[in-house]
């Protein structure tokens, strides 16, 4: 399952955030982001487990892939906004 969602603004960023991630070794899935975290709508996410989001931040900056937002969603299906 995945728990940490970190939110991109076009479905090219995801595209290469989600290559960078898994060539580094990151499994993660790219997905639409749900409504709770991209209020505007046509917005995606990159899907991950929380175990991997230190390590995705840091490959996603140095690799130049723009993200929004980072949260994490809680067992009752709720999201909360983690700081960058």
């Amino acid at each position: 399952m995945f728990d940490l969602y970190l939110t991109v603004r076009s479905v090219t960023w995801g595209q290469k955030g989600r290559d960078a991630l898994t060539q580094a070794g990151v499994r993660c899935s790219l997905l639409r982001a749900p409504r709770q975290i991209a209020p505007g709508g046509c917005a995606y996410a990159l899907a991950l487990p929380e175990r991997d989001g230190s390590r995705a931040v840091t490959i996603l900056e140095r690799s130049g892939v723009r993200y929004v937002g980072v949260y994490q969603r809680r067992p009752d299906g709720s999201f909360v906004r983690l700081e960058r």
